[in-house]
């Protein structure tokens, strides 16, 4: 005979924190999941992409500097202003399309999974 560990039974094995194997149909406690109504964690959710933004946003106001630069016939620094506005720009879309492949990427995985089981 096999021993018996809490593995060999999966609706008695328990979870850190006091949450339960999801395949018994108990929620994760509120608070560590991070979803407000209890159930399976949301990996979707979170503030990871800030930098994204900030960088769009930067490159927008850069852009307006080398607008406002140039109408003042300072060449030197519309350009500065300009390469900087394009970089931000460049860089902010990058990673905003990036965390967006990777919101896309759990949400499929995590449908995969409450398909599963």
């Amino acid at each position: 005979m096999l021993p018996v560990t809490p593995y060999a039974y999966p609706a008695a094995h328990k979870l850190p924190g006091g949450a339960r194997n999801p395949r018994d149909g108990a929620h994760y406690p509120r608070g560590d999941a991070g979803n407000a109504r209890g159930g399976a964690p949301d990996r979707t959710r979170g503030i990871h992409n800030l930098p994204g933004p900030i960088l769009l946003a930067a490159g927008i106001v850069s852009i307006a500097l080398t607008l406002t630069a140039a109408g003042y016939g300072e060449l030197v620094w519309s350009a500065l202003c300009g390469l900087t506005g394009a970089l931000c720009l460049h860089f902010g879309i990058s990673l905003t399309v990036v965390e967006q492949r990777r919101i896309k990427a759990a949400k499929a995985q995590d449908t995969a999974l409450r398909s599963d089981i």
